[in-house]
């Protein structure tokens, strides 16, 4: 895979960590199976972000706010997996809203999309993460024990950024 396609991977995090926290508590074998895999894609497709982000904004500050939120966001998902308890996981929507908000500020920033765009970002990220607070004060889950709404908001966002992000390696308007 080139480093182009890198951003697919994102995809594929999102194809397996959803059924991975489906799964949850009640099958931890095939809940870590497959939430090891979509770390692994999850990782390289956080990098290729960070590539991205590195060219928008040359100090670096943006790229390394979100690969410090990105990593410690799957830190906490695979801590609170096993456990499925919102009061683990709702700290991860922090680490979410951080990567959310601070990739859509270094592309708009940079006039690489559309203001309405990088708007739309600002205020996904602060969904998640109000969503995360709610969920943590409210003991409450999506889905099963360990689908959490703040994390689907999270991969919403992240399908969405590889989309944008495979067709500006090829050229494509956004």
């Amino acid at each position: 895979m080139t480093r182009a396609r890198l951003p697919a991977l994102g995809y594929i995090y999102v194809a397996l960590a959803v059924p991975a926290l489906v799964l949850g508590a009640d099958h931890p074998g095939g809940a870590s199976a497959l939430f090891t895999g979509a770390g692994f894609a999850y990782l390289w497709f956080l990098a290729s972000l960070r590539s991205q982000l590195i060219r928008f904004d040359p100090d670096g500050f943006f790229a390394s706010v979100v690969v410090l939120g990105g990593a410690a966001f799957f830190a906490l998902q695979a801590t609170a997996l096993p456990a499925g308890d919102p009061h683990v996981a709702a700290p991860s929507a922090a680490c979410a809203a951080t990567v959310i908000i601070g990739s859509s500020r270094a592309a708009w920033r940079a006039r690489k999309i559309p203001r309405w765009f990088g708007q739309a970002g600002v205020l996904g990220g602060i969904a998640v993460l109000v969503v995360g607070m709610l969920e943590g004060a409210l003991d409450w889950t999506f889905a099963g024990d360990s689908l959490f709404a703040s994390s689907v908001g999270f991969m919403v966002w992240v399908v969405v950024t590889a989309t944008y992000l495979l067709r500006r390696s090829a050229g494509a308007p956004l």
